[in-house]
């Protein structure tokens, strides 16, 4: 459950398929909270990614578990099940109307990737979005803030967008996973709990 974090905190959210969670994640999520005064980040690992061409390799409760060990030991991060309790695609404006919902007094920003933003418009109600909550768009330094701007407007141009760029970590979930197959150490990839969590259940082989 989320924190007793004041009624009016700045709220980010983070979603993705965590398959699974690893370090990168983590930094970006500590650095947007920095840059925007954000009093916690939920993270909301996805139930059926709508956007994913196959199911996610764990299913959802395990994703969820690592979700909440590599959280653990920061006062400001939590996780959420609310996409793996509803049936059907994960789709963020159903996330976010439902949160808006039963948070009303809490400001939300929704973070999401250089990636992701260029390929929105193929989102389930994309439009929606930013009446729902602030979009922060954050890149690893791949993108033109002339050309950033251009799609903002473009996409909404009665919305204020945010973009960040975060410290780049080359450090992927498919990697992670090709890894584990092969037989390689992951550690100093995923969080310490993580990694023995994945270790000790063998995970991804």
């Amino acid at each position: 459950m989320p924190g007793n974090s004041p009624a009016s905190s700045k709220i980010g959210l983070l979603g993705g398929t965590f398959d699974p969670i690893h370090l990168a994640h983590l930094r970006l999520a500590e650095e947007v909270r920095e840059a925007l005064g954000l009093a916690e980040v939920w993270f909301i690992p996805a139930g059926v990614p709508p956007h994913k061409r196959a199911e996610p390799h764990l299913p959802f409760e395990e994703r969820l578990r690592l979700v909440e060990l590599a959280l653990q030991d920061h006062p400001a991060f939590r996780a959420l099940d609310i996409e793996g309790r509803r049936p059907g695609p994960s789709y963020t404006v159903d996330t976010l109307l439902e949160l808006r919902s039963r948070y009303p007094e809490r400001r939300f920003y929704f973070i999401l990737g250089w990636d992701a933003f260029l390929e929105i418009e193929s989102w389930h109600e994309y439009r929606r979005l930013p009446e729902l909550a602030h979009l922060v768009v954050v890149s690893r330094g791949d993108f033109s803030s002339a050309e950033a701007r251009k799609q903002a407007q473009r996409l909404f141009p009665n919305h204020r967008v945010h973009f960040l760029r975060v410290t780049r970590l080359d450090i992927s979930s498919t990697e992670i996973r090709r890894r584990r197959r092969a037989g390689l150490s992951i550690r100093y990839l995923v969080p310490e709990a993580v990694f023995r969590r994945i270790e000790e259940a063998g995970l991804y082989l």
